[in-house]
């Protein structure tokens, strides 16, 4: 008979308290097992007001407690809903008040694409309900970075899209690279710390998390709820380029920004400067013409009041002049009225010489008393009359003249020639913004975007494109185009779909 490698419980001599029971138990476990994965089915879920998560892992013969406390609730990773397949991943620890063992969880991963799909639909509902996904939330994104950082895995194929196409489309673009996982148990945690790294360092004017396509499980990662919380609360303003996907993933929806491919990201991030060149060059000619066009306008509207200035120059003198003539006339007009006082007086006076009665020669002398009193008075109104008249003159003269108009006209000139710059940077950035948005649509219309998804273009050895397996026969070679690079085969079978 074999010899039993472990201590004999009959015979042995050590003596366990319900304390110490489960504390070696627990050290047992600990030793034993470690973090492990558990697949099992949810049931009997149960929150109760202290915020931790209580439910069964289950399958066809078993079953297994677990509980998830409140400070892991929000990086669960998926929802603990009755009835859903799950994989738990946690540690088993010993529930001394009871001496039940529990498996403490600390993520969970929905299984079958069913479940990813639901745990997607429920995650995305309860994210929008606080509002993480509103449109008013996302901030512009830079038109020009001054430096980019990367998030993407180290040496994939996303990564190295995404710099090709800025490199060519902007050499001197500043980007720092950090990678970081995009699959996988624990990539949402990398990623989102390295989010949460680049805003504490600071620096940085957009953040691109990309990578290239794959299934609802390889993206799971992106639909997590600890990097979507941590792409809506960054500083930074965050592009996501989830690339090959029909299906949006959560970190696009929480994102600034979004481009369906790495290469669309970095087209819409770094703008072609030779293109943006060329466009600058022709704006600065057009505005140059319409700059020339604009100083002619404005030295033949100023030649125009010259010409009104010198007109308005010989009505003031005219008028002028009748003013001279109009005191020349009030001083002849004045010497005649006085010359027929004179003859008046001299006419009484004769009258007076035939006329003796005293009577007559007091009414006579009041009348010329009269006469003399009125004649200052009539004079003095005259000439109140006339420089009336004159000030009149005056004030319209100067409502009408010219050298008021012609200072507003020099003033608003000056602020046209002030405000010409800015209208030109403002036209220059319009330019720019259309030259982005038409450079991303003639991206989507493009062949290679076609070629780039990982189609091919077959050609014969005479360059014929080939649409029907009829067109060649076995034997024949034929010609691939790639996205990059070309292959040449040989033709084993040919069958007509």
């Amino acid at each position: 008979m074999a010899k039993s490698s472990g201590p004999d419980l009959f015979t042995s001599q050590e003596t366990f308290t319900p304390t110490t029971l489960c504390d070696r138990l627990q050290g047992s476990l600990d030793q034993t097992f470690g973090p492990i994965w558990v697949a099992g089915e949810i049931s009997a879920t149960t929150k109760p007001p202290s915020g931790h998560l209580y439910f069964s892992l289950k399958d066809a013969r078993s079953l297994v407690k677990a509980v998830v406390w409140k400070s892991r609730v929000p990086q669960l990773g998926g929802p603990v809903e009755n009835g859903l397949k799950v994989l738990a991943r946690g540690s088993l620890s010993v529930y001394s008040p009871r001496g039940e063992f529990q498996l403490i969880v600390e993520r969970i991963k929905p299984q079958g694409e069913g479940a990813l799909r639901l745990a997607y639909e429920k995650l995305k509902v309860r994210l929008t309900n606080e509002g993480l996904f509103k449109p008013e939330r996302r901030r512009p994104r830079p038109f020009w970075p001054k430096r980019t950082a990367v998030l993407s895995a180290a040496g994939g194929a996303g990564r190295l899209d995404f710099l090709s196409t800025a490199v060519k489309r902007c050499p001197s673009a500043s980007i720092a690279l950090y990678p970081v996982r995009v699959q996988g148990a624990g990539a949402a945690e990398e990623i989102a710390a390295a989010l949460n790294d680049l805003n504490q360092w600071g620096g940085f004017d957009l953040v691109v998390i990309t990578r290239g396509g794959g299934s609802l499980e390889d993206l799971w990662a992106f639909n997590e709820e600890i990097l979507v919380r941590a792409v809506a609360a960054s500083r930074v303003p965050v592009l996501a380029a989830i690339g090959h996907s029909t299906d949006e993933s959560l970190v696009e929806l929480a994102a600034d920004a979004r481009a369906i491919t790495p290469t669309a990201a970095a087209e819409a991030v770094f703008p072609d400067l030779r293109l943006l060149a060329t466009q600058v060059k022709e704006r600065e000619r057009a505005l140059a013409v319409g700059f020339r066009a604009l100083i002619n306008r404005r030295w033949e509207f100023l030649g125009s009041l010259k010409n009104r200035l010198n007109r308005f120059e010989t009505y003031l003198r005219l008028e002028r002049q009748r003013l001279d003539n109009l005191g020349e006339s009030l001083a002849a007009n004045g010497r005649r009225f006085f010359q027929a006082i004179r003859l008046k007086l001299i006419s009484l006076t004769k009258e007076l010489a035939y006329r003796s009665p005293a009577q007559s020669l007091k009414r006579d002398f009041n009348e010329l008393k009269n006469v003399t009193k009125a004649l200052p008075i009539a004079m003095s109104r005259r000439l109140l009359s006339s420089r009336r008249e004159l000030a009149a003159l005056t004030a319209r003269l100067s409502q009408i003249s010219p050298a008021a108009r012609v200072k507003r006209d020099l003033a608003d000139l000056k602020k046209v020639h002030q405000a010409l710059p800015l209208a030109l940077a403002r036209r220059l950035n319009d330019s720019r913004r259309d030259l982005t948005a038409l450079s991303s649509r003639l991206r989507l219309v493009s062949p290679l975007g076609i070629l780039s998804r990982g189609y091919a273009l077959i050609t014969t050895e005479d360059g014929t494109i080939l649409r029907s397996g009829s067109q060649v026969a076995p034997g024949s070679i034929v010609n691939a185009r790639l996205a990059q690079g070309q292959i040449t085969a040989q033709v084993t079978q040919t069958q007509d779909a």
